[in-house]
């Protein structure tokens, strides 16, 4: 079959693939843009496992873009906790603000007022144009790259820009006798998420082993292809607890980094913690203890984490550290109402 016959019948017969085998997910049940949204932003960088637990409980807290809108940020965070990537919460709840004050609550039925949206870029607009409203509009994620390299043999370099743009103007091709954009699109996405993995791709079961480029050269494990390697930075954080009996205080992170808008105990950044030599208040007999070790693991950071307990005898040094160090006092069995990073709240877990 030589390649123009391929590049006729693969979109076709990828939609009849999906037809048959697609996953009955929930974020599917109606083309409802605001439940599609939803998926699609938490499904960034998520396994669609761990995605799906917690789509479930975002719709059952907020059924439509209304109640997220009329939520607290506080609240959003609650819920985002342990999915990472928290510009995503963030973002979430500015745009479903915007779209109830600038669209009176209706959600935009177009790529280019949808990737105007805070948190909404090319594939998301993409995807929520063409599945909710057949927009001519087409997808390029880690999926539709895996897919089409793979099966074509294409030998561009993903992590380029000038790679999008010809996988975009493929999928063009690949759909030009297509009449469902969105159909395509997601049998594209599902095809990648259950048969064409990143890793033990179910070759055997895949429509199109005899044609495959990678399957007949034995290169699957080489698409795509991927040059560009990710600088991993080290941090190293050391979290300092500072309690009176059922009390502690936290701070909320404000600035530009990592877990914007979480809350965490005082932090003391760098190899040399200078709270253990240096007092943050005269605290008298009041000792510094590590209490616990962890490290997080992210795409781009590695961050090894000391946590430290100090223990105020004196009520009067608590309130001063609350100044001075611009904190909250917060009872001990209200932190499960704020939304902490990850590696914190496994650490209370610990404690507890």
């Amino acid at each position: 079959m030589n390649k123009d016959t391929l590049k006729t019948s693969f979109a076709k017969r990828l939609i009849k693939w999906y037809k048959k085998e697609k996953r009955a997910l929930p974020f599917r049940e109606n083309k409802d843009p605001y439940r599609v949204w939803l998926s699609e932003i938490i499904l960034q960088q998520t396994q669609m496992e761990t995605g799906i637990k917690y789509y479930n409980i975002f719709i059952k807290s907020f059924p439509n873009i209304k109640s997220l809108a009329n939520s607290s940020e506080k609240k959003v965070y609650s819920l985002w906790q342990g999915l990472g990537y928290y510009n995503r919460a963030k973002n979430l709840h500015k745009a479903a603000k915007i779209i109830i004050k600038k669209h009176k609550g209706v959600f935009p039925k177009n790529y280019d007022e949808l990737i105007m949206l805070p948190g909404i870029g090319k594939y998301t607009a993409a995807a929520i144009s063409s599945i909710c409203y057949n927009e001519k509009k087409f997808v390029v994620d880690a999926n539709v790259y895996r897919v089409l390299s793979r099966f074509f043999g294409i030998n561009k370099d993903i992590s380029r820009t000038s790679s999008y743009n010809y996988f975009i103007k493929l999928s063009e091709k690949l759909a030009d006798e297509i009449t469902d954009f969105g159909e395509y699109n997601e049998s594209i996405m599902d095809f990648g998420g259950s048969v064409c993995l990143p890793k033990k791709p179910l070759c055997p079961k895949c429509i199109f082993k005899k044609e495959c480029y990678a399957k007949e050269k034995n290169k699957v494990s080489t698409f795509p292809i991927k040059k560009r390697k990710i600088k991993i930075r080290k941090r190293f954080f050391n979290y300092l607890i500072i309690e009176n009996r059922n009390q502690v205080l936290i701070k909320k992170r404000t600035h530009k980094d990592i877990w914007e808008n979480l809350n965490e105990f005082y932090l003391n950044e760098g190899q040399d913690c200078f709270f253990k030599s240096k007092p943050l208040v005269d605290y008298g007999k009041d000792k510094i203890i590590l209490v616990s070790e962890d490290v997080a693991k992210l795409s781009h950071q590695i961050i090894k984490i000391k946590f430290y307990k100090l223990e105020i005898c004196d009520v009067n040094n608590l309130d001063k550290l609350k100044k001075s160090l611009n904190m909250i006092l917060i009872k001990k069995s209200d932190l499960n109402n704020y939304a902490f990073p990850k590696v914190i709240n496994n650490y209370l877990k610990s404690a507890s």
